[in-house]
């Protein structure tokens, strides 16, 4: 998988003879504010242990750049898996809904709020297990030295996600988001599996801004 600033690679563990998923900064075109934030989503990646969120194994830094190691999920996205076959049947999105809400339950309680939860990164593999990807904007409870960084990344009134999955709150002001912007997000992305098309379909991203919190 090629990102902006990462590229994921798929990886055999060579000891443990395991496949695994390696994803690694892009070290010459990293700001130093991206690299704050991948260190952020390692340390939120490492608080989660759920069997409904991608696993963390490692993480540390190399002369590519940091890296996360990750379970790797024989399987693809939602989005893409809807532009591929259309939408889900009612029973797959319930099944797939669900799964996700688990997680971000199991999340919330320990003090992340993921803030962008779309279809491109719920993961289902093989046996229809759903996994929640990509903890790259992810608020943690901050305590100690970790305020004033989250202070410094998400200021007051910055918008921060993907706006056809967004809460109106969130993208007034991300820094302020809680588990009830999760919530909603998801709930949009219900409506994706189900329709196959956002919510709404205004042609300027500011214009599905307005709509979110209008219509």
């Amino acid at each position: 998988g090629v990102g902006g600033m990462v590229d994921v690679f798929k990886a055999l563990h060579r000891r443990m003879q395991r496949e695994l998923a390696l994803k690694v900064i892009k070290k010459k075109m990293a700001t130093e504010e991206f690299i704050i934030r991948f260190r952020r989503e390692i340390q939120a990646a490492a608080r989660l242990n759920h069997p409904h969120v991608i696993a963390a194994f490692d993480a540390g830094e190399c002369e590519l750049g940091d890296f996360l190691v990750m379970e790797f999920v024989d399987g693809d996205d939602l989005s893409n898996i809807v532009k591929k076959n259309g939408p889900l049947t009612v029973n797959e999105t319930v099944s797939a809904i669900r799964q996700a809400a688990e997680a971000f339950e199991y999340a919330h309680r320990h003090g992340i709020v993921h803030r962008d939860i779309k279809p491109a990164n719920l993961m289902r593999d093989a046996n229809r297990v759903v996994k929640v990807a990509d903890l790259g904007l992810a608020r943690l409870e901050p305590t100690g030295k970790d305020v004033e960084e989250q202070s410094e990344l998400t200021h007051e009134g910055t918008s921060m996600g993907t706006v056809d999955y967004m809460s109106p709150e969130q993208a007034t002001n991300a820094a302020r988001a809680d588990h009830r912007a999760d919530i909603y997000s998801l709930g949009c992305t219900m409506y994706y599996l189900l329709a196959g098309r956002a919510v709404y379909q205004e042609s300027s991203l500011i214009g599905r801004i307005v709509a979110h919190r209008e219509k």
